[in-house]
């Protein structure tokens, strides 16, 4: 038995160094080699996706640099050159990430000193055209521009170039020194104050339950009434379209008031003088009516008696004003009517009427003043 496995070893050794095996192993190796050859060389040519992207600057990118996508490599960074007033970034994504809707690009750094990496990121929508660069780009400020930005706020806290503003810092700062001096002592009891009020929290709670209480008292009684109020609301409608009808009307007479406020305007500056002098003169008269007058009533009893005296003065036929005058009568006994009488006549032939019933009609107008031109 033990011959036969030491026969079976001695024929497997004789085979492993015969040239035959040496060929088949040889023949096997070069198939793999070509094998692998062709799957590298042979490959499909769109495992690979070419971008570009219009950067603000290219600072810390090169060539061969990561591009990432939400941290993860996906390609590198092929090409970079000026266009326009940034930088133009050609880089490759692997086909299995493409960019998509409204990408995006941006450059990243783990450090202020390493290199950065291209970041980009898309959105939900269709595949961005590779032949499109992306626009939507930013970059960080570099160190530089920082500084420089600080030095410029800096620079304009202190005035710039005004030599009277150089001390604008220092003047803010003892002003604010001032406006709060001696309030140390008040500061610290307002926040010993709000300390003692945090210890014992219960008090506060307590005022902020009162409060809600009554904000659900306050609630409970709008819910209650809402019925009313509703009522009240749907009352108003009526009286709002009122206020809307005439609201035109409102508008047309404010617009007079603006015309006719300068014709005011005008007739208080030429003639304000001689109206406040007629209501001035005008005073004495009317407290003379008021104190002949006995009261409100008798001055409208009034009222129908001058407008009938301005009525009748006036000729209904012609329109011409006239006045009625009645001269005074006089009764006398007979006999003292007939030496009227017989004095008149002497005077003025046929002046006297007659002397019946004891009463002597007469002219006396005509007869005065015929007696005044006689002399």
């Amino acid at each position: 038995m033990h011959s036969d496995a030491r026969e079976g070893l001695l024929m497997l050794r004789r085979f492993v160094a015969s040239r035959a095996f040496a060929s088949i192993i040889g023949g096997v190796m070069a198939v793999v080699v070509v094998a692998a050859g062709a799957v590298y060389f042979l490959q499909p040519a769109n495992n690979l996706l070419g971008y570009c992207a219009i950067m603000p600057d290219a600072i810390g990118l090169y060539e061969g640099n990561d591009v990432k996508m939400r941290g993860i490599k996906v390609g590198t960074v092929t090409a970079l050159r000026p266009e326009g007033t940034g930088v133009r970034v050609d880089f490759e994504v692997d086909a299995a990430h493409p960019l998509r809707g409204e990408a995006s690009a941006t450059t990243v750094a783990d450090s202020i000193v390493a290199d950065r990496t291209l970041a980009v990121l898309g959105t939900k929508g269709t595949d961005w055209d590779t032949g499109t660069c992306i626009t939507k780009t930013v970059t960080p400020k570099s160190l530089t521009q920082t500084f420089n930005a600080m030095s410029k706020v800096a620079d304009e806290l202190q005035g710039g170039d005004d030599p009277a503003a150089r001390d604008r810092v220092k003047r803010a700062i003892t002003l604010f020194d001032q406006a709060t001096a001696g309030t140390g002592p008040k500061l610290n009891d307002i926040v010993m104050q709000l300390a003692a009020a945090l210890r014992s929290p219960d008090a506060a709670v307590s005022h902020i339950g009162s409060l809600i209480d009554n904000l659900a008292d306050l609630t409970t009684s709008i819910a209650n009434g809402w019925g009313d109020l509703r009522q009240m609301l749907d009352g108003l409608a009526p009286i709002l379209q009122i206020v809307n009808d005439v609201w035109d009307s409102v508008v047309e007479l404010v617009n007079s008031i603006v015309t006719i406020l300068p014709w005011l305007n005008d007739v208080t500056t030429k003639y304000g003088g001689p109206i406040l002098q007629l209501l001035d003169a005008s005073v004495p008269l009317v407290h003379l009516l008021g104190a002949n007058v006995a009261g409100l009533k008798q001055l409208i009893d009034m009222i129908p008696a001058i407008a009938a005296m301005f009525r009748n003065s006036t000729d209904p036929q012609t329109g011409a004003v006239a006045v009625s005058y009645a001269p005074p009568r006089v009764a006398l006994p007979e006999a003292q009517a007939q030496q009227v009488c017989t004095w008149l006549n002497g005077i003025a032939p046929g002046r006297c009427g007659g002397t019946a019933d004891g009463m002597t009609s007469v002219d006396l107008v005509p007869l005065i003043l015929g007696s005044v031109g006689a002399r």
